[in-house]
């Protein structure tokens, strides 16, 4: 916000000092808009790229904390970049979206919904991971409305739109299931485990996940194969 306040306040600066220098004395407006769009722009630029430097050292110093299994110190460092918020647009979001992502991924389910929520729809993984709650939580019409407006701002994502289609089949909707990866495969093109998945759909056989790997783990439907050997140990 603060960014694009103080381009334009530059923007107009610049108009009003060019329209009085190339007008002889007068002002003439029409003389600054070039010089002031022109600095508009520049400004803008380098105070979003200021803003994001600042971002990546507070993202660089979290994933530390994360790689050292300090969840709550991460997150809370992760906050810091709210300061950056108030100075360029889609950077909070962004920020909620990391949070809610985290939060999933350590299995504090409760805590992540409100940050994916307020995540950004470009970010798919967060989207797809609130949608991925409301399935669990049997909440069918919230799920198929975030995965909808994930895939619309999403349409190359080939998991994303296979994560859809997973979580209609589950939930007892392989017609649906089918139509979404139809879709899919209009929207992405040739994409093997897409069509894979569609053509096992479609002869009443089971979805493969597993191809995208850590991709696929992250969202808790399926368990990674060696904590699937420690189950069956125990197990036995």
């Amino acid at each position: 916000m603060y960014n694009l306040l103080i381009s334009i306040a530059t923007a107009v600066a610049v108009t009003f000092a060019f329209g009085f220098l190339l007008g002889g004395g007068e002002l003439r407006i029409w003389w600054g808009v070039l010089p002031g769009v022109i600095s508009f722009f520049v400004a803008y630029i380098l105070l979003a790229r200021r803003s994001l430097r600042a971002v990546q050292a507070i993202i660089a110093r979290a994933q530390n904390e994360f790689q050292s299994q300090n969840i709550d110190r991460g997150i809370q460092t992760l906050k810091e970049a709210y300061g950056v918020g108030k100075w360029q647009f889609l950077v909070t979001s962004q920020v909620d979206g990391q949070i809610g992502s985290v939060l999933y991924m350590a299995q504090r389910f409760d805590e992540a919904e409100s940050y994916l929520k307020r995540s950004f729809k470009k970010n798919w993984v967060a989207r797809a991971m609130l949608a991925t709650l409301y399935y669990k939580r049997k909440k069918y019409d919230k799920m198929e409305t975030i995965f909808e407006e994930a895939v619309a701002a999403n349409k190359k994502e080939s998991l994303l739109w296979n994560l859809y289609a997973y979580c209609l089949w589950k939930s007892g909707n392989r017609d649906k299931a089918i139509a979404v990866l139809n879709r899919a495969v209009e929207k992405i093109g040739a994409d093997k485990r897409t069509e894979k998945n569609l053509k096992a759909l479609q002869n009443g056989r089971k979805m493969k996940m597993r191809g995208w790997n850590h991709a696929w783990y992250q969202f808790h439907l399926d368990r990674p194969p060696a904590q699937r050997q420690q189950v069956q140990f125990r197990r036995r």
